[in-house]
């Protein structure tokens, strides 16, 4: 199983992918730098990604977004996804979850490493 990780910053994207190997995780970790580029990568390896880490800020194609179009696709649906954004609010944590009423985490950053690990965990294979 893969996790693709879909955020626009190069910084966040790595601090991500240290944090998982620093958890043992095995698991090959793709990259994409916006939402357009990670439903991009979805469609075409959806069959070996098992979990998303998205940022909701992102050019081209914001979180809630690519989300909303992942989510009207059932070969996509199924595959959980953890938002890891700055976007703090309640208001939008609502907004996220209406968007994907099966949203499997919202992490805020900066986040703890065992607040976000233990989101992963049930998820990894």
């Amino acid at each position: 199983m893969k996790i693709l990780i879909v955020d626009d910053s190069p910084m966040d994207r790595k601090l991500l992918t240290a944090l998982l190997k620093k958890a043992k995780v095995t698991n090959e970790i793709l990259e994409a730098q916006d939402g357009q580029k990670g439903l991009d990568m979805l469609r075409e390896q959806y069959r070996d990604i098992g979990l998303i880490l998205l940022d909701w800020q992102m050019p081209r194609m914001d979180g809630l977004e690519f989300m909303h179009l992942s989510r009207k696709d059932p070969a996509l649906a199924a595959i959980p996804i953890i938002m890891v954004t700055s976007a703090w609010a309640d208001e939008q944590k609502r907004i996220a979850q209406m968007i994907n009423p099966d949203l499997a985490g919202y992490v805020v950053k900066p986040f703890k490493a065992e607040a976000l690990m233990g989101k992963i965990k049930p998820y990894l294979r």
